[in-house]
This record gives C-alpha cells, sequence and structure tokens, in this order.
C-alpha cells in the first residue's frame, strides 16, 4: 500500500515488533525511517512478522538555491 511521508513515517514508528526490511535488506526503524524523508511517496507491505518499505517517487533537489 503507498502512503505519503507523514503517513509513512507513522507506520513505521508503530510496527516497532517488527522485522523492518528497506528494499529486500533487514534494518533498523531509524533507518527505514531516513529512507522514507528521500521520497515523497513510499510502498509499505505489512505482514503479520515483517514490514518492507520500498520509495516510489524521490524528492527531487533542486541544487540552485543552496548557499555554497
Amino acid at each position: 500500500m503507498q502512503f505519503s511521508t507523514p503517513e509513512a513515517l507513522h507506520k513505521i514508528i508503530g510496527a516497532n515488533n517488527k522485522k523492518i526490511m528497506v528494499d529486500g535488506h533487514q534494518s533498523c526503524p531509524l533507518n527505514a525511517m531516513s529512507v522514507a524523508f528521500n521520497y515523497h511517496t513510499i510502498d509499505i507491505n505489512e505482514t503479520s512478522s515483517s514490514l518492507s518499505v520500498k520509495g516510489v517517487s524521490p524528492v527531487v533537489r533542486n541544487d540552485k538555491f543552496l548557499i555554497k
């Protein structure tokens, strides 16, 4: 199921008893949340024992307005 970033963060925080997989690799909840910040839309598949997180639409960064 696809979620926006805030909804995905709530879903990840609520899954503290489950094994979290980010792009097919086992991960901690903090790493899954940091991956979620890099995407506008996140696909989360939840089973009884695990939570699978994948990014769908990435955040586009514009370097033109960064201070150097």
